[in-house]
């Protein structure tokens, strides 16, 4: 068993908390219920059924946020390899496995998106952080980059001492 460099999970930013959800969900139910019925007294009755849609169309919006907001990426770093796993918002995972000897860290200040941050191979590059703010995405580079150069000098070690 090697010793583990780095494991950290990266996640997007939570804005709302469900307890918030409920707040804001009652708030503007609430609120439409009461404007509604007051439609519905002055004769405009479709303008009910639209003021509904909205609550639900609010509901549905808020729903995929908070989908959206389950994908996880975890990255973990020991002398052997460095282990990528994504799960998106539905679930789904991919791994990926790379040679730490081999891996490299590309950190891009000026680029904006998923790919400001990548950890690559000769063959591949893998995105890294695609909800970090850029200070964030420049501390965990730093770390990982770190995690890497520990995890080779380990290896360099283990390769010495089975040479001699």
């Amino acid at each position: 068993m090697s010793t583990v460099y780095l494991d950290a999970v990266l996640e997007p930013p939570r804005s709302l908390s469900l307890r918030g959800f409920n707040r804001v969900m009652i708030f503007f139910g609430g609120t439409s219920f009461v404007m509604g019925a007051g439609f519905l007294l002055a004769g405009a009755w479709p303008v009910a059924g639209f003021m509904g849609l909205e609550v639900l169309a609010l509901w549905l919006v808020f729903r995929w946020s908070f989908r959206s907001q389950m994908a996880r990426m975890f990255v973990q770093v020991t002398a052997d390899a460095v282990v990528l796993r994504r799960v998106d918002g539905r679930g789904g995972v991919r791994h990926a496995r790379v040679s730490s000897y081999f891996a490299r860290v590309e950190y891009d200040r000026a680029a904006h998106g998923p790919y400001a941050l990548r950890l690559a191979t000769s063959a591949r590059a893998y995105a890294l952080g695609e909800h970090l703010t850029p200070g964030e995405r420049e501390t965990f580079a730093r770390r990982l980059s770190d995690a890497l150069a520990d995890a080779r000098r380990e290896r360099h070690k283990l390769n010495e001492g089975h040479t001699e």
